[in-house]
């Protein structure tokens, strides 16, 4: 899931909706932690393409977190929006 880390805006928007970050354990929240919640299946060659949509320019770090219900990683990607 991407989000955003850190940044000026406060309106940014994924296509797709990206699955939330931090556990909710309600049924259906779109959260890797809650029940009957299934990783989405992997795409040919592997890649899961993303468009984000900056509501207003400015600095941003946007966070990529990968998990598999165990492990977990993210990385961050630095964006400047003029």
């Amino acid at each position: 899931a991407w989000f955003v880390y850190r940044g000026d805006g406060a309106n940014v928007t994924f296509d797709p909706p990206q699955f939330k970050i931090h556990p909710d354990y309600r049924d259906h929240s779109n959260s890797p932690w809650s029940p009957g919640w299934e990783a989405p299946e992997l795409p040919p060659g592997g890649r899961f393409p993303v468009n984000v949509t900056f509501s207003e320019p400015g600095a941003y770090v946007l966070r990529v977190l990968a998990t598999d219900g165990g492990l977990t990683g993210h990385r961050d990607v630095a964006v400047t929006v003029r």
